[in-house]
């Protein structure tokens, strides 16, 4: 299985600048904030706005405003809130190639060789991370305001965050970065879903096809995403039949034939409840939102 289909597709920054500051500020009206994804780079969250639950390689975190979470790269991760409730964050994503010295040096070999082992979860509680606060802060206003010399200070204050991200493994006991097998085939099961939303996607077709038993595809796949699988493949059809709603004139009952759901009614009755709208009502918001 391809696991490229996981990846998260915006890009982060260049080849020639692997670096990106993401401002995100969720839609309160789901649940779900942030999608399951991963990515091969680094990401430095900061919570800007209210709070949500982080699920990461099968652990949930509670993150609020203030907060930093660290994100490793290949770790399959999504964010929920209470609907209603707002959430939002700042992130600093970027390739540790970026960070590599160009020769195996001391500095390479001591601090960039490995992977760091520091908690998911960085509250600020202590001068260690009120410093990679600032770094971080640093960074984000560097990065939109684009003064003389700004990608050589982003650097800079990178290596000072990276700095205090090895004092703080230091400082804490180490913990594992990968979910290992479960995780691995969890995101396996997601991008035969994501490659195959609009065939049908039974509970039975899946075990067969990765050779599980029903209840431990269920049961793994919970216990990976703390979301159960059917909602998971409601959710990637309802997601993409966004795009349809957008971007065609399809009728609703082809745009729901389109990905994957063979009843209009249940398109209609879970595109509600996803979604807090109609598939014509938002159609229709989006639409006049673009025009105006």
């Amino acid at each position: 299985m391809n696991q490229d289909q996981l990846k998260e597709l915006e890009p982060h920054g260049s080849a020639l600048f692997p670096l990106r500051v993401h401002e995100f500020i969720s839609d309160p009206t789901v649940a779900e904030r942030v999608a399951l994804h991963w990515h091969p780079e680094c990401e430095l969250l900061v919570v800007t706005v209210g709070a949500a639950l982080l699920h990461l390689n099968g652990a949930s975190y509670q993150i609020k405003k203030g907060d930093i979470a660290i994100i490793q790269p290949d770790q399959l991760h999504a964010m929920t809130a209470e609907v209603g409730a707002p959430f939002g964050f700042f992130a600093v994503v970027f390739d540790p190639v970026f960070l590599q010295s160009a020769v195996p040096d001391s500095i390479q070999q001591q601090y960039l060789a490995e992977p760091l082992r520091v908690p998911t979860l960085l509250p600020l509680t202590s001068h260690l991370t009120a410093d990679l606060y600032q770094n971080l802060l640093n960074i984000r206003a560097l990065y939109y305001q684009q003064p003389a010399a700004f990608m050589l200070q982003i650097k800079g204050y990178l290596f000072l965050a990276w700095a205090n991200l090895v004092q703080l493994a230091d400082h804490t006991h180490s913990q594992p970065l990968t979910g290992g097998v479960a995780v691995d085939e969890t995101k396996a099961v997601i991008a035969y879903i994501q490659q195959h939303y609009s065939q049908p996607l039974t509970l039975t077709i899946l075990a067969s096809h990765f050779n599980l038993s029903k209840s431990h595809l269920c049961r793994m796949f919970k216990q990976t995403t703390k979301m159960a699988l059917t909602d998971y493949i409601n959710a990637t059809r309802i997601g993409q039949s966004t795009i349809l709603l957008q971007n065609t004139d399809d009728a609703i009952g082809t745009i729901a034939g389109l990905v994957g759901f063979n009843n209009i009614s249940y398109f209609n009755k879970i595109f509600q409840r996803r979604m807090r709208l109609t598939p014509s009502a938002y159609r229709q918001t989006i639409r006049s939102t673009t025009e105006n």
